[in-house]
């Protein structure tokens, strides 16, 4: 056998042995991944992760949801009586993963860094569990389309800035939690493609931003239980795509703003305790309101009798 041939088979082992070497994801790493995290809500009140098993393919296991390759895709486990610690180191190191959904659970402990490991989610909620401490800055996640974190027990300062990267969002819900006071974000304001955005009770004070028009998709805005002040911005009035408008138990001031009667897909609007006064006359074109509440209050005048004659009520 010649020195050259040799060479080349040896060369040719070389490859093979690197290549097989790499750090490719394999199905059995899913499986031990998944199974940590079995482990880690094993005090959970429910059945539903009876399925997950080392018998069993995890494309097989309850609320998970595989690609064409066979790689988890997606977990979700909302709504499922779990309970316990998550361990996102291992959840984040599912290459594939691009929604977690684990709302309305009892989840609890801290949330950590590694969450910023899961670089291909799309969707992520923790909404609706006990968690405490606040929550990291998971400014990696750019490819997010929806962020839903309310009432989760998340206290301490909230790490605006985090959303500058994010502008694929279109829902974002972060209220309902015990947040160290802050401004309105503005980084809220360059989101552009948001159409959902629930920021009540959440600590947020000062003004509404004039930018805020610039919003245009939105279709959801709740900043009720506040500490907001000053007038209602008259570029609210852009919003066109509006159906729910909530900003009650604030400390708003002024008058309804003029152009307010261009949100004709307004069905549900609330502005009641505030300190907004003048007359009503711009809510008597809201042709399509279901649900209106503007209580405690300062207003005077009529009340328009376009209200009376609405089909909605």
């Amino acid at each position: 056998m010649s020195y050259t041939c040799c060479y080349h088979k040896l060369f040719l082992c070389w490859c093979l042995m690197f290549c097989f070497a790499l750090p490719f994801p394999v199905k059995s790493d899913e499986l031990h991944l998944l199974l940590n995290l079995k482990t880690a809500l094993s005090k959970s009140t429910t059945h539903v992760l009876d399925s997950w098993g080392a018998a069993n393919s995890v494309c097989s296991f309850y609320g998970i949801t595989c690609n064409d390759g066979g790689f988890v895709k997606e977990i979700e486990l909302s709504d499922q009586k779990l309970t316990g610690v998550l361990p996102l180191d291992s959840i984040c190191q599912l290459p594939s993963l691009q929604k977690l959904s684990l709302g309305f659970n009892s989840l609890y402990g801290p949330i950590s860094e590694d969450l910023n490991n899961c670089l291909k989610l799309e969707y992520l909620d923790l909404g609706n569990n006990l968690f405490d401490g606040s929550f990291p800055d998971i400014s990696s996640l750019i490819q997010l389309k929806s962020l839903h974190l309310n009432n989760s027990g998340f206290s301490g300062v909230f790490p605006w800035k985090m959303l500058e990267n994010m502008t694929n969002l279109t829902a974002l819900s972060l209220g309902d939690n015990p947040l160290d006071r802050s401004l309105f974000p503005n980084q809220i304001l360059k989101l552009k493609k948001l159409n959902w955005l629930y920021l009540a009770n959440c600590s947020i004070e000062g003004k509404i931003p004039p930018a805020i028009g610039g919003l245009a998709e939105l279709v959801n805005l709740e900043l009720e239980y506040n500490h907001l002040s000053g007038e209602i911005p008259v570029e609210i009035s852009n919003l066109r795509k509006l159906w729910q408008l909530e900003l009650y138990n604030n400390n708003l001031t002024g008058k309804l703003p003029v152009g307010l009667r261009n949100l004709t897909k307004l069905e549900n609007f609330d502005a009641s305790t505030n300190n907004l006064e003048g007359d009503i006359s711009e809510v008597g074109y809201l042709n399509n309101l279901v649900s209106l509440h503007l209580f405690k209050n300062r207003f005077s005048g009529e009340v328009p009798s376009q209200l009376g004659e609405s089909e909605s009520w």
